[in-house]
């Protein structure tokens, strides 16, 4: 008797499972921890963020000139600038500049390649770590590369607990978010 309910049990747990994959927009891809010595070529600087003093959801993108897809950040045009054709190691140092706007203090930055689903590069991504106590944790940054149909979307967004810690503090709300 126990084993029709258990049957049963799972079956609902695998549709839940494969409702919640179907939500997932597009093909995931996952970053990884990058050396400068494998920024080469030339680069679009999509530089996200640092509107205000106060704001932490700084992040640059380096989209290689050659990369198979394009990038789009799922925000509002004006939350980002574009550089284009800017060489690599130029394009290293304007990231690097660029993610320490905050007037928050940022222990380091952290450079990650941003894979194509062929093993390629699309580009590589720099975002601030902040010092540990400013925020409970130096990576305060969720962000996700989607592909689809064609085009890697990125989404931004500030880690959950951060943003409540901001908001309970006064802190700016609702702005540290994109879309």
């Amino acid at each position: 008797m126990n084993f029709p309910i258990k049957r049963s049990y799972l079956l609902f747990i695998l549709i839940i499972a494969a409702g919640i994959q179907a939500c997932v927009p597009g093909n995931q891809l996952v970053t990884r921890a990058a050396a400068p010595d494998e920024v080469k070529d030339t680069y679009t600087l999509m530089l996200y963020g640092c509107h205000y003093s106060a704001q932490i959801n700084n992040v640059a993108i380096l989209v290689a000139g050659n990369s198979k897809y394009p990038v789009e950040i799922y925000d509002l045009d004006t939350s980002y600038k574009l550089k284009k054709d800017v060489p690599s190691q130029q394009a290293l140092a304007e990231a690097d500049s660029f993610v320490r706007c905050s007037t928050h203090r940022i222990w380091q930055t952290q450079l990650r390649r941003i894979p194509d689903d062929s093993g390629g590069t699309i580009g590589y991504e720099v975002r601030p770590l902040y010092v540990p106590y400013e925020f409970g944790m130096p990576d305060v940054l969720r962000i996700s590369y989607s592909l689809q149909n064609g085009v890697v979307r990125v989404y931004i967004k500030v880690d959950p607990d951060v943003e409540r810690a901001i908001e309970a503090s006064g802190g700016d709300k609702g702005s540290s978010n994109g879309k």
